[in-house]
């Protein structure tokens, strides 16, 4: 391709002739055409050399804020290269924290080099590291030639995981399996919860004969009963879940939420699903263990702003495959869908345990402007937002669902807090 400089030398090798005519100047004819004959051997004398490319990733997973060591190994396969800028094209969410993706190299024939930087990734996302992009010059800077050579990775970006103690939401039909967790009721288990008077029918085995021979009647050991619980979190990816800015907004920290619910309950040994809702339905069936933790985090990581799928017609679909009287989780900022309230209500109508966590839009975007110094508007408007939000979560409360406004300023331990409360 041609250069500003190129253009230049071509415009006064055509231009001078006609100079060199009218003065009956010989030293101009002869600088035009030794402007014209670089023109054309730098045309020619442009090649880029055949590169072979190799990158090698510390991990290709990994969550939010952590960091990636990337090797990239360039071998010259063909003639000397010459100067050759060669640059490993990144997304712009992520960050380099050392070393560069940039290098100027002139490579031997059959000779290597390696350029090495770390990178991290502050936004969860699946993001592609590659193309690589070369590009060369002539000795005199007139023409360049830019190829990229088509080798990417991917690297997944997972969430933030906060770690909690214990959240009070728990299925009302528990169901038994090996290895579950204790629900605070009196069961078959291997924990001892209480003890109680002997009634015909009780195990021989569970009779207490210390205390018997303590209090002279007949007293029974109870375990606790232990099972697991079938959670289901509703997850909002519509394209209003992007109100504020790219940091900052209703699916970054619902996502976080997600990853930090679901690695509690998989912890506390309970089955998890996941029902993500924007442009299509998604549904990860429900499961336990790190492969289900893994699962998610991956659907979690892959999750954009977009599409308007309303959450009714969710709820129409998916309802009918849930286990009864177990608890759903809706991650939403409860924008822009009518439908809600009438979803909130078949959910309530059905029996279910419902738990609606909110980030809030508004503040989201309060802080964008913030951040960007632009000015907030009229603060009216923003309190009649405001109004009109608390109306309808205190019809969602008014179903029977357990409701939070989570203010982003709040950490999601705080937030998890209120429902203990």
């Amino acid at each position: 391709m041609w250069t500003k400089k190129s253009a230049l030398m071509l415009c006064l090798g055509a231009g001078l002739p006609v100079f060199a005519l009218v003065a009956k100047n010989v030293q101009l004819l002869a600088v035009s055409i030794f402007l014209l004959i670089s023109l054309v051997i730098g045309m020619f004398n442009n090649r880029l050399a055949k590169l072979a490319a190799s990158r090698t990733l510390s991990g290709e997973k990994i969550f939010e804020d952590g960091q990636i060591i990337v090797d990239l190994k360039l071998q010259n396969r063909g003639k000397r290269t010459g100067f050759l800028e060669v640059r490993d094209k990144l997304p712009k969410q992520l960050n380099i924290r050392e070393g560069s993706n940039y290098l100027i190299i002139d490579l031997k024939q059959h000779e290597s080099t390696t350029i090495r930087y770390k990178i991290e990734a502050p936004l969860k996302g699946i993001y592609t590291l590659g193309p690589i992009s070369i590009r060369s010059q002539d000795v005199f800077n007139l023409f360049y030639e830019e190829i990229d050579i088509d080798f990417t990775d991917n690297i997944s970006v997972f969430p933030r995981v906060e770690e909690i103690k214990e959240i009070p939401i728990k299925s009302r039909a528990p169901k038994m399996y090996p290895g579950a967790s204790p629900v605070k009721q009196p069961g078959p288990g291997s924990e001892f919860f209480l003890i109680r008077d002997y009634v015909p029918g009780d195990a021989f085995k569970q009779i207490n004969w210390k205390a018997y021979a303590r209090s002279g009647k007949l007293l029974v050991n109870e375990k606790e009963r232990e099972a697991v619980s079938d959670i289901t979190i509703v997850f909002d990816s519509r394209s209003s879940s992007a109100i504020g800015s790219e940091a900052d907004n209703a699916l970054i920290y619902g996502a976080r939420a997600a990853a930090t619910l679901t690695n509690f309950f998989l912890k506390r040994r309970d089955s998890v699903a996941l029902i993500v809702y924007g442009e299509k339905l998604m549904n990860i069936k429900p499961g336990m263990g790190k492969k289900q933790l893994f699962e998610i985090l991956t659907a979690l990581a892959g999750t954009r702003s977009e599409g308007n799928l309303p959450l009714k017609g969710v709820v129409d679909v998916s309802l009918p495959y849930m286990p009864r009287k177990s608890p759903i989780i809706l991650i939403s900022n409860l924008e822009n869908d009518d439908s809600i309230s009438k979803a909130c209500s078949d959910i309530r109508i059905l029996d279910f345990s419902l738990t609606v966590i909110s980030p809030n839009p508004i503040d989201f975007e309060l802080m964008a402007k913030t951040k960007a110094r632009m000015p907030i508007g009229d603060p009216m408007a923003y309190e009649i937002l405001k109004a009109e939000r608390e109306v309808r979560l205190e019809e969602l409360r008014g179903y029977g669902a357990k409701v939070i406004d989570w203010d982003p300023n709040m950490p999601f331990t705080a937030v998890l807090a209120q429902l203990r409360a």
